[in-house]
């Protein structure tokens, strides 16, 4: 019989309340941030700022107060389902009360939707591999020692991106990417993987499909670069990446029958997508800077100034040509310009 401490434990330390990875003095990054930013999954394209600052907060507090209960039952045995309000922190709208929750009925849901041959055999397991890490929720094992990785999830259904199929497909890469990285890390196979969608008096349980190891180790292998501005704006760099991100369709011009490979369509993307962040942080800076009065701020990864406003002399060659069309014609000089070349973000 398999028992806990049969399971070969990582290396990394999971910090709760900042939610981050350490090992020793390294910092890994979640498999979340890896997946939205690569696959495109799990986005909410159109969220304004009070949605992500509040809204998607707020959803996220119900969440862990799910969690927490499931963790707890598991772990001791013990019915922990009343959670108080909390005060949540925002950079715009000041201070947002969150309400309090008692999820007894969804962990009543819980308990009915586990199959009844499981126990848990660990409740969120940190697993790593290379600059990643994770909790997996829930590790179950049945009577044969089949290991099984289980995610929850507490989505409101009609607003996730693609809605139930959406959280499918995200489940997929995400508890995939766990099941590599558990079988590296403990020797052991994993037998299936389940996702248990939760909400108030709702429950499923959902057999999820594998990605297959050599597309997932291509993604665990991305390196990434983040924009220190308070939000997560990835820019992930990697050759392979059209092996496994398939939200990168092939570009084919109609007539010659031009065919671009992904790695130049996935890096032109995302490029794109850093360049549309970059120039709205650079705004929010601008704007922070002249508020404060300061010309010129630095870090340790750029330094930003300011210049004093100036006058400048503009030749207008429209008002020439209207007023003396023949000095106008005399001095026009014919040049070659390449044509125009011009990509627009969908």
């Amino acid at each position: 019989m398999i028992r806990f401490e049969d399971l070969k434990q990582s290396a990394v330390v999971f910090n709760e309340d900042a939610h981050t990875y350490r090992r020793g003095d390294e910092e890994l990054s979640g498999i979340t941030g890896l997946i939205h930013s690569v696959l495109q999954l799990g986005v909410y394209p159109e969220a304004n700022e009070f949605v992500k600052q509040v809204q998607i907060p707020k959803a996220g507090h119900y969440g862990t107060c799910v969690h927490k209960a499931i963790q707890t039952f598991d772990t001791i045995g013990i019915e922990a389902t009343q959670f108080p309000e909390v005060v949540h922190h925002t950079r715009d709208y000041g201070d947002v009360l969150f309400p309090a929750h008692d999820v007894s009925y969804e962990l009543h849901l819980y308990r009915t939707h586990k199959p009844t041959k499981c126990r848990t055999l660990a409740s969120e397991f940190t697993v790593s591999h290379g600059h990643y890490a994770s909790q997996i929720d829930s590790t179950w094992v049945d009577d044969d020692d089949n290991i099984y990785l289980v995610d929850f999830k507490t989505n409101n259904l009609d607003y996730y991106p693609g809605g139930k199929a959406g959280l499918m497909e995200y489940l997929s890469w995400q508890l995939s990417c766990y099941a590599v990285m558990f079988e590296l890390q403990t020797g052991l196979k994993v037998k299936g993987l389940y996702g248990l969608w939760i909400r108030k008096e709702d429950c499923e349980r959902w057999e999820i499909a594998r990605i297959p190891d050599e597309q997932v180790l291509k993604l665990l292998e991305t390196e990434l670069v983040v924009n220190p501005d308070g939000y997560p704006h990835f820019l992930y760099i990697n050759e392979g990446m059209q092996v496994y991100n398939t939200k990168a369709d092939m570009v084919e011009a109609p007539t010659k029958g031009l065919v671009v490979p992904q790695e130049i369509t996935t890096a032109i993307a995302n490029l794109v997508k850093a360049e549309k962040a970059a120039k709205l942080m650079k705004e929010k800076l601008r704007e922070l800077m002249e508020k404060h009065g300061v010309t010129k701020w630095e870090c340790d990864a750029f330094t930003a100034s300011i210049g004093k406003d100036s006058v400048a002399n503009s030749f207008d060659a429209k008002a020439l040509e209207t007023a003396d069309p023949e000095t106008y014609k005399k001095y026009l000089k014919s040049v070659k310009r390449k044509g125009s070349f011009t990509i627009k973000a969908k």
